[in-house]
Parts: C-alpha cells; structure tokens; sequence
C-alpha cells in the first residue's frame, strides 16, 4: 500500500536507468546554467511525488516521496511566474518544508532577495493538462530572485524537463506492458496445461497477484452444472473469507462485464459501476472494510460469448489505482483462464463419461459373471439327468427328445462359457502376467481339437507354421481360446468341400497368424460390426449356423489385452481372411 512518506522517506531508484540519466544531466544544468545551486525533479506516483533525480542536495534526497496533497496545496498558494509558480517565505507552510530541502544561506539585503525558505518550481503538465511532475529551483548564486533572463533560461529548461517526463511516463508505461504480457503468459502457460478445474484455479493463485502487486485475489470458476469453484490466496490471511454472501451479485455483474467486455475497478471512489445498486455497493464496502481491503479490481473469465466465472484482484488501500495498462491486461488474462477454464471443464466432463461406462461396463461384468454362474448350476444338472436316462428303453419319438435336449443343453453350454470368457476378457481388474508361448504348439493343439468337427462338416482343415520356436509373449489358455475361435468360425462359415489354411510365421518383430477360409464370406457392412458383443450376421447364409455372436468379440479383447491387432479381408461367397499381428519375443528372452 503506498503511503505518505515521512520527512526524508526513501525508495528504491527509479528503475528507468537511461530516462533518469537524462533527467538527471537536466537539473545539473538547470544548476549551472540558470545559475542555481540546487534542482531537483519530482515525479507524480499515484497519491505522492517521487523525487527521481536532483543536483547540489545531500545524498538521500533522491527517492523521497511528498504527499500529493501537499503539492496541490503549494499549486494554489503560488504566484505565477509564467509557466514558473513562486512562493514567497512569509507564505511558507510548515508542512511543505518538512519535504523540503533548505538551503543554510544567510539572505541578502534588499527586496529581491532570496531568502532560504522561498520556493520556486515549474509544475510539468501533459497535453490534457494532467499533472506530471515538479521542476525545482534552490538557492541562485547571485543570492537574488531570477531576472528576465534567468527566467527565459530556465522556462525553456522546464520545456525538455516536461518532454523527458512525458517520454518517461511513456517508457514506463511500455516497460508495465511488456512485464505484464510476460507474466501474464506464464500464468496462462501454467493454467492451460492444468487438467481440472481445482487444478486450473491453484496453478493461478500466486502468480496472479505477484503480476499485480496486489495484496490478494479469488478466482470463482462456473463448473457448467449450476455451481462453482473458487480458490483465494491473500498474504498472511490465515483464514478464508466468505464471499458467499455476494453470489448472486458477483455472478450476474460477471455476466454482464463479460458481455460487455468490461473490467470494473471498485472502491470507496470508484463505487458507481454497471448495473451495481447503490445499496449493493455500499454493502460490499462495508464487507472490504471489514477484510482490510481498500480497492478491488473484478475481471470477468470467459470464452467466445460465455461467461465462465470471474477474478477479483485486491489492494489494501486505495490510494494507488488500477491503471489503464493493469485493467487491459487483467481483461487479456480474463479470456486466457477462461480458455483454461473451458478446457477443464470439457475434461472433466470427458472424464465423467469414461468413469461412467467404466462402472457400467464393470456392472455389465458382473451380471455376465453371475447369470453365467446360476445358469451353469441348472445346466450341469439338466445334463447330468439326460445322461442317467436308459435311451434305449425309449422309443424313437422319446430318444428324439433326449437327442434334442441334449444338443439344446450343449448350446447352452457354449454360450455359458462364451459369456464367462467374454467377461473374464472385458475385466479391467483382470491381471495380464504374460509368459514365452509358442503358437506353434497353441496352432498344433487346435488342430487336434478340431479335427473331428472339420471332418464332420467335410472342410479340409490345414495348419502352416515356421520351423522352429515362434513365440511371443502371453497368456497360454487365452492365445489357445484366440484361435480355436478364429478356426471354429471359419470352419462352421465353410460348406462341405471347402477349405481352411491357419500359418503362422515370425515377420520381424512380429508374429503373424492368419487363418484364410473358403466359405460363405462376410459382407463389408458386417464386417464394420463384426467385433461387437452378441453381433449375428446379416447373411441368411450364416444366421442359419447356431452361433453366440460373441467369439469374435472375445477374439478382439483378446488380442488388445497381448497389445496386437486384427484384421479381416472379406468378400460374400468369396471367403474370408483373418489377421492376427502380436508382438514376437525372442527365444532368449525370459518374459
């Protein structure tokens, strides 16, 4: 918080090096020149004066703050000299000289001369007339007050000290802009890569009123579902305070600004803004005077024409206002966290839906584990009653029966296992612990096994593998479960006198197995389905062959759970090719 300074106050130089160089080579000649032992430059800082550069004074003199008032007051109390303001040492007010340097002369005789407690000083106004500084004068050589001349000399050197202030003020002003572009780009470098909404707010706490010099600051994000999110951060407050008192308020004016692109500063007096009663502001004072808050600066957040929610910046007094470069970076910043703002919130609702499908999916699980298990139950002691029953004892309607309900019973059976294996593949709990597996003995094993179905249906069932190990790495019985259904289906989708050829064959770092079939083929619009659950073929050809619509489907779970891919090139009646490319794993290799 600026404050008046004391007698003899000091700050920290100013930080324009180049433009106080200028100044100060200026007041040396004004001193040697005009024939003055002392100058000094004096330039306005909000609510007082800084001393930025001064010849002939005691060290210490430059940095010292004087209060604006005191100023003002010797502004009005002066004669005009032309563009010079004098004022005579009878007239002189205890309070301007305790800010003033007093030289130890002993004053002449006569009406012209200068006596030390007499001031003389040029007040540097832009062209709006706004006051920008002071050009001081002190203690002539001559000892007496300047003639004519003098005063010529010395108007056109408050002429250059009004054109160095101005390009000062101008320098300073640029120098504000770069520093808070730069700072403004790492708060929104730090937002946007935040993925929520908690995150985005505390990513930007600090960083935002380090940018502002301000004392602290809440940021209330709009979470899309009717309420909100807020984080506070304030230097040395050891306790939140509530704002929730101002909700309704704070959310319609940050609508409003937001339409109107505007950024309102507001304090004591500053109050009267948009769409703010009277009674509401008054009300919010008497709140901000109560947390020890003097001035607030509120920044609505949004993106495109929605309001996403709302910054308020504070400072503990409000003798230093928000300048026009703060308010227009504040509005910057505004946009850029309501981007990251709307970047959270899309997350988060992307993050919603994941976790919803992931406990539906888990509860699809679930219930596939459970109806599995209490139709197997049932199902194993319908099928051990039709094994017990004396078929021969029947007569042929009665062993008809047994015959069917034993095929209906074994249907069954597939389509249990089918379901137990679909939800043991879909799974995420499930753990992969992967091991050496040779397809070559997976492929050899699947072979035997479907023999007797490949000649029952009279396909002609062959098996091509490389000589040699061809590992990779997996789960044995799930690798035996992948290509007994690739086989199973390809010979069941295969009329009499067709043929299947499975290889396998190690392809660089890969091993690829292809099972290629002559049968009935698939049609490119099944094709785009084929992996999905409980999917049954559009072909009359292939609806008339008993099936789960699940083999292929735990093909595909299975093949992502050992991180390879598949394949399938197909034609209707021209058969059917299936890809299967799995990660190889070399023979010395242990995992």
């Amino acid at each position: 918080m600026d404050q008046p300074a004391d007698p003899g106050q000091a700050v920290a130089p100013w930080s324009d090096d180049q433009t106080r160089q200028h100044l100060q080579v200026l007041v040396e000649g004004v001193a040697t020149l005009a024939g003055f032992e002392q100058s000094a430059v004096t330039l306005r800082r909000n609510g007082h004066f800084e001393v930025v550069a001064a010849a002939g004074v005691a060290d210490g003199f430059v940095g010292m703050l004087v209060p604006a008032e005191v100023i003002e007051e010797d502004l009005a109390s002066a004669e005009e000299w032309g563009v010079w303001r004098f004022i005579h040492h009878d007239r002189a007010r205890e309070d301007a000289l305790g800010y003033s340097h007093i030289p130890d002369i002993t004053p002449l005789d006569g009406d012209d001369a200068w006596h030390p407690l007499d001031t003389l000083f040029a007040p540097l106004r832009d062209d709006d007339g706004r006051l920008l500084g002071i050009l001081g004068v002190d203690s002539p050589r001559n000892g007496r007050l300047p003639n004519p001349a003098q005063l010529d000399v010395l108007t056109q050197y408050a002429v250059v000290a009004r054109s160095l202030l101005q390009l000062a003020l101008e320098r300073e002003r640029l120098n504000e802009q770069v520093r808070m572009a730069t700072e403004a780009r790492e708060i929104v470098r730090k937002a946007l890569g935040e993925p929520t909404l908690d995150l985005v707010l505390e990513a930007c706490r600090s960083t935002v009123v380090s940018c502002f010099d301000a004392a602290g600051m809440w940021v209330t994000a709009f979470d899309g579902e009717g309420g909100t999110r807020t984080a506070w951060y304030a230097e040395g407050a050891e306790s939140e305070p509530l704002f929730s008192q101002f909700d309704d308020d704070v959310v319609r004016l940050a609508h409003r600004y937001w339409a109107d692109q505007y950024v309102a500063p507001f304090s004591r007096a500053s109050s009267a803004q948009p769409d703010l009663e009277p009674e509401d502001a008054e009300r919010l004072l008497q709140y901000l005077d109560g947390i020890g808050v003097g001035s607030l600066l509120f920044v609505p957040l949004g993106a495109g024409t929605e309001c996403l929610g709302f910054l308020v910046l504070t400072r503990v007094s409000d003798c230093r206002p928000w300048t026009d470069v703060e308010r227009d970076a504040a509005l910057d910043i505004g946009r850029d966290l309501g981007r990251a703002v709307a970047n959270a919130r899309q997350l988060e609702r992307e993050r919603a839906v994941v976790d919803r499908l992931r406990k539906l999916d888990g509860y699809r699980v679930e219930v596939l584990n459970t109806l599995g298990h209490e139709l197997r139950n049932p199902l194993f002691s319908m099928s051990a009653n039709l094994e017990l029953l004396d078929v021969d004892a029947l007569d042929d309607d009665g062993r008809r029966s047994v015959e069917a309900a034993a095929r209906g019973a074994d249907r069954m059976r597939a389509v249990i296992e089918d379901m137990l294996t679909m939800a043991q593949m879909s799974d995420p709990r499930r753990e992969f612990d992967p091991v050496p597996v040779d397809l070559g003995r997976v492929l050899a094993g699947v072979s035997d096994e479907f023999h007797a179905q490949a000649t029952a249906a009279g396909v002609a069932c062959e098996a091509e593998v490389s000589a040699g190990p061809v590992l990779v790495p997996g789960e044995p019985e799930e690798l035996f479960r992948l290509l007994g259904n690739l086989v199973g289906n390809a010979i069941k989708y295969t009329d009499p006198g067709g043929r299947v050829t499975v290889r396998v064959a190690r392809q660089g770092r890969d091993v690829v197995v292809t099972v290629t079939d002559t049968g009935i083929g698939i049609s490119e619009h099944d094709q785009s389905q084929l992996f999905r659950e409980f999917f049954r073929s559009t072909n009359p050809a292939a609806l008339v062959r008993p099936g789960t619509g699940l083999g292929l489907a735990i093909v595909s779970r299975i093949v992502n759970r050992h991180s390879g891919r598949v394949e399938i090139d197909s034609e209707r009646d021209r058969g059917t090719t299936v890809t299967v490319v799995l990660p190889a794993l070399d023979a010395d290799d242990p995992t």
